[in-house]
């Protein structure tokens, strides 16, 4: 049944408790000082509430955000880890203390987890197999592992959701959504950023990953795309026993790679065959392990290696996956105006964008990290991505998401690499997977594709020439044709024009409001009518002048209601 759309106050009200506890929290590790400044964070956080200096969480800022994270709970950890991909909005500190969040949770207990694997299967437990282990074997913020086995003898693992998890996260969603709508309505910089859409972003995420028949589908996927030369692997799904909140699939006997000795020929083996599986996901297949840490990478005695975890996973389209590789050529070929181009396709520039500055600074990045004395060993892939990201957001080019989930994969995947084999010669192994991308898109199929695409846009483009003609030609003629002179201090006019009637007519209302209250209060009315009265427009009077300065100060500009009105619906 589809959910109706929830209303922010309503949420907040059924949630006062968790949003008291949520201001706390921010308090308590720093970040307190805007949410006391404001009418809502007071009334939330009591004077005896708050916490001393000596309480205060201690550490940098990057580090008490991470712990303020951890503390508030799965869904703020799953916001971390999703925040630790934007390397274009955080430095390099924020990003590192980000990477450290974890999915620790409490075991859920045995009678739990039957019920929710019952009610998902619609079985009971002994009918869907024929042994379950009730001790998990591993914990994390949304669900449960346990071993089973199926009917057929087949040793599976099953995932099972936490009990509830959904509506917690539902209603952590619904208090992300009006801080962030409270941030963009009060700091310009913030909605420039897009704090909305970041949380938009991350509910869409969010609710993928709890939803396990996504996770089926990738692994489906996934598997229909392994190379079956290679070492690497996904587990079978068992769709028949998986659903919503259950997701069962193959056990495989191995290890964590983290676990592998640094060096070793099985530790060498499984960095190459991991670099082999992601670079054919990325420049061949066009979908990805979002996250190949350590810990989702699984390695037996023999060197077959299994790929765990497909809940975040990536896509790129052909033509991204060529301008990735143009990216990539360019780059080593120290083309800095191929580069600013290609930057620019892959983004979205918000404002003018000086080429000849960015092509400077992109020359300056290149020498940074790919002097020409360096060895591959020694590149820092990772320094160098943050790097162009903060160019791209110092030149106000904003990256399509897809690629961010590409970029925290590749530093993952970097983390590895220098772990176990830094030695491994990443480019002759990425070299044929690149060039069999340029190949299929220097191939007479596509070309012809794209002539025939660019053939069709160019002759609706001529079909339609002759009426926008007429049209300018028309609106010349009568009068309607206007051209506008770029004067940004002339258009500033009107906006402090504005300002200013705004908040003259808010001091006059509040002005009458007083006048009106001094009026009644020497009325014929009774006693209890004239101070009722009195009140309520003394009230009206005071909010009018909090209003109006309180908007002064904090925007500094008029007092839309658009921004406001956002707070009481969602989409």
């Amino acid at each position: 049944m589809e959910q109706k759309p929830t209303s922010l106050v309503g949420a907040a009200r059924r949630d006062l408790g968790r949003l008291r506890t949520v201001s706390a929290v921010i308090v308590r590790h720093g970040f307190g000082e805007l949410l006391l400044k404001s009418p809502l964070g007071r009334r939330l956080l009591t004077k005896g509430e708050l916490p001393h200096d000596e309480h205060t969480v201690q550490g940098s800022a990057a580090v008490r955000f991470t712990q303020m994270l951890a503390s508030l709970g799965p869904t703020f950890i799953k916001l971390g880890q999703i925040l630790s991909m934007r390397q274009d909005l955080f430095a390099r500190e924020w990003i590192e203390a980000l990477q450290t969040l974890q999915d620790a949770a409490p075991v859920v207990p045995f009678v739990s987890i039957r019920e929710t694997v019952e009610e998902a299967l619609g079985l009971p437990l002994s009918d869907a197999f024929a042994s379950f282990n009730e001790r998990p074997i591993g914990t994390a913020s949304i669900g449960q592992v346990h071993l089973a086995t199926t009917h057929e003898g087949q040793q599976v693992v099953v995932k099972v959701q936490r009990p509830g998890i959904e509506a917690t996260m539902r209603g952590d969603l619904n208090l992300l959504y009006l801080g962030a709508q409270v941030l963009e309505a009060s700091i310009d910089e913030l909605r420039l950023v897009g704090v909305t859409d970041i949380v938009g972003e991350f509910e869409r995420g969010l609710l993928r990953e709890l939803d396990f028949r996504e996770e089926l589908s990738n692994l489906l996927r996934m598997r229909s795309q392994i190379d079956p030369e290679r070492d690497v692997s996904v587990p079978r799904p068992y769709p028949e026993l998986s659903e919503k909140t259950v997701l069962t699939m193959d056990f495989f006997a191995g290890k964590p790679v983290r676990a592998l000795v640094p060096g070793s020929e099985l530790a060498k083996h499984a960095v190459e065959e991991v670099v082999h599986a992601l670079c054919k996901q990325v420049f061949v297949d066009g979908f990805f392990h979002g996250d190949p840490h350590a810990g989702n990478i699984l390695c037996n005695e023999e060197g077959k290696l299994c790929l765990l975890d497909l809940g975040l996973v990536g896509t790129l389209s052909p033509e991204q996956r060529a301008d990735v590789v143009a990216l990539l050529v360019a780059t080593f070929a120290n083309d800095s105006g191929s580069i600013a181009r290609i930057l620019l396709k892959m983004g979205t520039p918000t404002q003018r964008v000086n080429l000849l500055e960015l092509r400077a600074e992109i020359e300056r990045i290149r020498g940074k990290y790919l002097a020409e004395n360096r060895g591959v060993e020694s590149l820092d892939s990772s320094g160098f991505v943050q790097e162009f990201s903060s160019a791209a957001q110092r030149f106000r080019i904003k990256l399509a998401s897809e690629y961010a989930i590409l970029i925290k994969s590749v530093a993952t995947l970097e983390g590895i690499v220098r772990a176990l084999h830094p030695e491994a010669d990443i480019i002759s192994i990425a070299r044929p997977y690149v060039q069999q991308t340029l190949v299929r898109r220097l191939s007479p199929g596509d070309l012809f594709k794209d002539l025939a695409s660019e053939v069709s846009t160019l002759g609706s483009l001529a079909h339609r020439l002759p009426t926008h003609i007429d049209q300018l030609l028309h609106d010349f003629e009568t009068g309607n044709l206007q051209i506008r002179a770029v004067t940004p201090r002339l258009n500033a006019i009107p906006r402090v024009l504005q300002q200013s009637t705004s908040r003259l007519a808010l001091s006059l209302f509040a002005s009458v409001m007083s006048l009106c209250s001094a009026i009644v209060l020497t009325s014929a009315l009774s006693d209890t009518t004239r101070i009722l009265l009195a009140v309520a427009l003394g009230l009206a009077a005071a909010t009018a002048w909090s209003i109006s300065l309180g908007w002064h100060f904090v925007r500094g500009q008029p007092l839309r209601l658009t921004p406001l009105l956002k707070l009481f619906r969602r989409n």
